[in-house]
């Protein structure tokens, strides 16, 4: 009767030490820092891209002759046997970051490389300008449009293996996408061409402009109420960017008398500490290089805000998809953010009145 009783007592203290360590195994699993997520497979931020590369062109030059810094600009197009006769191409207006950057002119593509192969690896030629380099902030909009303009001729001519424009009934498809100051200058660029017209430069078809600010540049005007009625504009904010929230009201407020309603979002996005790395909403995170933020770059503010909102929104104009991630007035599709990966939603994109 001691043997038994004794064997009892050993076989449930083993099983409860069994018990023990598998407890303490759950725990230490639910206790995991929850990570931000990955990128979606569908949509607009997705991975299911058209064309598995891309190629950089250039540096080009407005005048070849004198090769101006403020006067270059890159070409980046879609790479494989696939890509058509023709490409609809996006101004891409980068932040004003002199002397951030760490590069002499302070107009490095680099600070955008994974957004531009986004939008390239999704059937669009991107032009990237160096437009603020040795320049003051009241010449960054004609400088700008010097380069667009060179940039579209050059394009049209076809010339060193090159895809031309792609045109439809209203013309050359254009669409421009601005972070920071070029977000700023993504609007004023539009205006100009609406009230000033240049040869060759259509009226862009639609903006993605994320975090618009004037920064060092106080004496631009935030006055846009001459802007084409014709573009659709998604307008996108950060609420730890205190700084600049006031700069995107006031286009927000500007564009409001010419641009009807339906054919313009504003957007926020809401910072959330949940996980490891956070997410937060600073000025900085449309940047892909980890610039002035806390993270490798690219993460889930790339999928589901720049990435899914600039290409949903010029999918949405061209071809009449991916509206409900654009232009959605908040819908589902628009401000979801994904999962943390312990299942939690991360926090969604606001819908600003």
């Amino acid at each position: 009767m001691k043997t038994i009783f004794a064997n009892f007592k050993m076989t449930a203290s083993r099983s409860l030490s069994l018990l023990s360590v598998a407890l303490c195994a759950s725990l230490s699993a639910g206790a995991q820092t929850p990570t931000p997520p990955a990128q979606p497979l569908l949509g607009p931020g997705g991975s299911s891209y058209l064309y598995s590369s891309y190629t950089q062109f250039g540096p080009y030059y407005v005048n070849p002759a004198k090769e101006q810094a403020y006067q270059s600009y890159y070409i980046y197009e879609p790479a494989g046997s696939s890509v058509p006769k023709s490409l609809p191409v996006v101004l891409f207006l980068h932040a004003y970051l002199a002397g951030l950057e760490g590069y002499p002119s302070g107009d490095s593509p680099s600070n955008y490389t994974y957004w531009i192969e986004h939008l390239a690896r999704n059937g669009y030629t991107v032009v990237f300008p160096a437009y603020d380099s040795q320049l003051s902030p009241p010449a960054f909009t004609n400088s700008a449009v010097d380069a667009w303009q060179s940039a579209l001729t050059l394009l049209r001519s076809g010339a060193a293996g090159l895809v031309p424009p792609a045109s439809d009934a209203f013309g050359v498809q254009t669409m421009f996408a601005g972070h920071s100051l070029g977000a700023y200058e993504s609007f004023a660029v539009a205006q100009r061409l609406t009230t000033n017209p240049v040869n060759g430069v259509p009226i862009p078809r639609a903006i993605a402009a994320f975090n618009p600010g004037i920064g060092q540049s106080g004496e631009l005007p935030i006055a846009f109420s001459q802007i084409s009625p014709s573009i659709s504009v998604v307008l996108v904010d950060s609420d730890e960017d205190t700084t600049d929230i006031p700069a995107a009201q006031a286009i927000w407020s500007s564009i409001g008398t010419s641009i009807p309603l339906g054919n313009r979002d504003f957007l926020e996005v809401i910072s959330d500490k949940h996980g490891s790395p956070a997410l937060l909403g600073t000025h900085f995170f449309p940047d892909t290089n980890g610039l002035m933020d806390d993270d490798s770059g690219v993460d889930d503010r790339d999928y589901n805000v720049t990435w899914k909102l600039s290409v949903g929104l010029f999918n949405c104009v061209l071809t009449g998809t991916d509206c409900s991630y654009a232009l959605g007035h908040g819908s589902i599709d628009q401000v979801n953010m994904g999962n943390w990966s312990d299942g939690t939603p991360v926090k969604t994109l606001s819908l600003q009145d």
